[in-house]
């Protein structure tokens, strides 16, 4: 198996635990919204709009499943994380990326931190971002990030995410992983969020896609599987410098999921 890439803030990173948007102290909501402001500042390869347009426009490198019928798809979205994690730590060390219960928002709706236009006296940095001209002009997409959802009770339940979970084939686990439950997400949205050019640009979209990289290690706790097959470990992931091999543990990565190794169920 490939060496794992390490953070370039520690060389021996402690293990950060990955927590729902809903259960951040309010001094880790303010890191992640002070990571966010940061990167979204920058305009080289550290900031919000080289990552995003990484995923969509103008690079349109992000893996989905239909391109082959062994799925990059959950690998390929694990490393892209890790790597807009990096890039926020590197701005605030202590910020780190949090999950989107979809579950448990089916009463109100898009996370209040998501979703408040103001904070502080200031625009909230999660609440949206704007669009390089490269989109805005030549493309003609609006120049800030909009969105429409749908009536909560729309987001998938838990009973739908619990029979994904109980799939045992990885191939069969991540199409519908991805196709009732990620695609789905980004629909209810809508706007930009339901877009692929532009999707990456709302930053709901780390929440929802970590949410699904939740998914994938609770699959590997509940099945004992890493997954992919060994011989797909040394395939590269375009784009994010990374292998399937480099992102199969998260530990290793220097992250888990709050509570994944002890409980079997979505929280």
């Amino acid at each position: 198996m490939v060496s794992p890439h390490r953070s370039p803030i520690q060389s021996q990173p402690r293990l950060r635990h990955r927590k729902s948007i809903e259960k951040l102290r309010p001094d880790q909501l303010d890191a992640l919204r002070r990571g966010f402001a940061a990167i979204q500042r920058l305009r080289d390869n550290r900031g919000f709009w080289y990552w995003a347009g990484l995923h969509g426009a103008p690079a349109y490198d992000c893996e989905h499943s239909l391109r082959s019928f062994d799925s990059l798809f959950l690998p390929w979205h694990r490393a892209y994380l890790y790597r807009l994690e990096l890039s926020l730590q590197t701005q605030v060390p202590e910020c780190t990326l949090p999950w989107w219960d979809w579950p448990a928002s089916r009463t109100d709706g898009i996370p209040a931190a998501y979703a408040e236009e103001h904070v502080g006296g200031g625009d909230n940095p999660l609440a949206g971002s704007t669009l390089p001209p490269l989109l805005t002009e030549r493309e003609g997409w609006p120049r800030h990030t909009s969105r429409r959802p749908g009536p909560p009770s729309r987001l998938p339940s838990r009973d739908l995410v619990e029979e994904v979970l109980a799939l045992r084939d990885f191939n069969d686990f991540s199409l519908q992983l991805e196709e009732q439950l990620h695609n789905s997400v980004h629909g209810w949205v809508g706007g930009t969020m339901g877009q692929i050019p532009t999707a990456a640009f709302d930053p709901i979209f780390w929440a929802h896609h970590t949410m699904v990289d939740r998914l994938w290690s609770l699959w590997q706790v509940r099945h004992s599987s890493r997954g992919p097959r060994p011989d797909q470990w040394r395939v590269v992931l375009r784009g994010v410098d990374m292998t399937v091999g480099d992102v199969l543990d998260t530990t290793a990565l220097g992250y888990d999921y709050a509570a994944s190794t002890a409980h079997r169920t979505v929280n």
